[in-house]
Formats: C-alpha cells, structure tokens, sequence
C-alpha cells in the first residue's frame, strides 16, 4: 500500500444506510439495547393482555384464548425481534425516498496519509490521527472506522476496486494505528 494511491472517492447510497444500519443494529450496544426494548415491549403487551383478563372475568375458553395469544406475542417478540427491527429501518430509508428526509451526502473523499488521514464531506473537512481509531471492522459491504461511541465511519465497498483491495487499506490503517500507539489493533 505504500506506492498506491491511498485516497478514496464515494457517495454513500441507499444500500450503504441500509448496511450501516444493519451493522449499527447487530454490532453495537446501542442497537442490541433497540432489540432488547423491542422484545421487552412485546413481554409487557402479553402480561397486560393475561392480567386484563384475568383480572375481568370473562368465559373461560376465551381467557385461555387470550392466554395463548399472548404466550404467542412473547414468542414472536423474542425470536423475531431482531428481524423487525431490520425491516423496519430498511422500511423507513425506502420510505423517505423523495421527502425532505432522504439523505443524499455530497460525495466524501477520504486522504490516508503516513500520519494521519483527512475526511472531507462538503464543507466539513477534519483530519484525525491514526492513533485516535478507537475500533475498526471489516464486513461485506465495507470497513467501519470507529472514531468514538458515537462517530462511526463507514467505507463502503464500492469506494474500493474490489475486497482485496479493501482489505489491504483495513491492514494498512490497523498498522498505521498499532504503530501510533493506539489499540484498534487488538
């Protein structure tokens, strides 16, 4: 990597939010606490349901219908949970197609440099150090650049020729950040 060029040039997409959102979903503690409340909404929705009708007599093959139906909502919120979640992130970025809400980032250019590497989106232009990468993955659809809790940068696949060469700059930057003294590597 040394030799070649080490800039890359992209606009995020649809299916890079959508990706992004899946990462941030099944990968960080703020979307498994999503999940998590999605499930416990589930629960509590079964245990009124049971106590309302316990609590109100009503016929009892209704009330064990009742019952059933909410064993079933706990079921259907424990193991679907993570897949409606999913879906209705993918549902809401193909919702707002159109609106004021569609997000369409002006086109992000990325400089890896030997000391440092510089961002530039628009008008916001910052520089970090290779030593202030807190994480980084690598996935299918590209590398996650994890700046703190809250600033992830992804670089999506298509901004490489193709995975080989994304996985060379994931190499590359993880020595680059072992090399400054960081902990990315570990």
């Amino acid at each position: 990597m040394a030799n070649k060029k080490r800039e890359l040039r992209f606009n995020l997409n649809d299916d890079d939010y959508k990706a992004f959102g899946r990462y941030r979903i099944l990968y960080t503690e703020q979307g498994r606490k999503m999940v998590s409340r999605h499930r416990l909404t589930y629960l509590i929705t079964a245990v009124m349901i049971a106590v309302l009708f316990t609590v109100f007599h009503v016929d009892q093959k209704f009330t064990y219908l009742m019952y059933a139906i909410a064993a079933a909502l706990v079921v259907v919120g424990i193991v679907f949970s993570e897949k409606m979640v999913l879906k209705q992130q993918d549902n809401a970025i193909e919702a707002s197609k159109g609106s004021a809400e569609w997000v369409h980032a002006p086109e992000s250019v990325i400089r890896f440099d030997d000391e440092s590497f510089t961002t530039t989106t628009g008008e916001d232009v910052q520089t970090f150090r290779y030593e202030e990468i807190k994480l980084m993955d690598l996935t299918e659809e590209g590398i996650y650049v994890w700046m703190s809790d809250t600033m992830i940068m992804p670089l999506p696949l298509h901004a490489f020729q193709n995975m080989d060469e994304m996985k060379e700059l994931y190499k590359w930057v993880k020595a680059k950040n072992k090399e400054q003294g960081g902990n990315a590597a570990e």
